[in-house]
């Protein structure tokens, strides 16, 4: 009947939290100060959603969802919006962390053609978010090419970075859940 009676405990030997913050503040500094220079077909590279998508993926929903939350409210600080980044965030860290248990994300193929996925997810969200708050219709075409573009983009990216980190000793992810 108790609440704790239905609690796990889980040790986890990762990455930590702080690390991955700092991880997507150095990626919103440099997604706002070279990310336009890499521009491919309207498509612009989103480095805080690899960062964000990369650790749901390893360390579950409740850790992923925060990490999206302090990412979110940093992009919606530098690119002054009223909050649709930080639910974009923190609901695509909870999707990704939930699909994480599904399949092993130490891979390089499988994650990136994931965050490819997400960044095309976070832009629907994120517009639909806009578009409840007044912004125009007009752009939904123009925007759904760009997210596309983007989305491949990305996960080239975050594949070419997987790479680098396999080769240069990434270090693997346990979970351990007691009950």
């Amino acid at each position: 009947m108790f609440r704790s009676n239905y609690r796990s405990i889980e040790i986890v030997k990762g990455p930590s939290f702080w690390r991955a913050a700092g991880c997507v503040a150095l990626a919103l500094f440099v997604q706002t100060a070279f990310a336009p220079l890499l521009v491919v077909r309207g498509g612009i590279p989103s480095f805080v959603t690899i960062a964000v998508v990369l650790y749901a993926l390893r360390l579950g929903a409740r850790r992923g969802a925060l990490l999206g939350l302090v990412a979110g409210v940093l992009t919606d600080a530098v690119a002054g919006t009223g909050g649709a980044w930080t639910l974009a965030y923190t609901v695509l860290a909870l999707v990704c962390g939930a699909v994480s248990r599904g399949f092993f994300a130490d891979g390089a193929v499988l994650p990136s053609l994931f965050v490819g996925a997400a960044v095309i997810a976070r832009s629907a969200m994120f517009w639909i978010v806009m578009s409840a708050e007044g912004y125009p219709r007009g752009y939904g075409a123009v925007h759904l090419h760009a997210a596309l573009e983007s989305g491949v983009l990305t996960a080239i990216y975050a594949f070419v970075y997987l790479l680098i980190r396999a080769r240069f000793g990434g270090e693997p992810t346990r979970i351990e859940r007691y009950a």
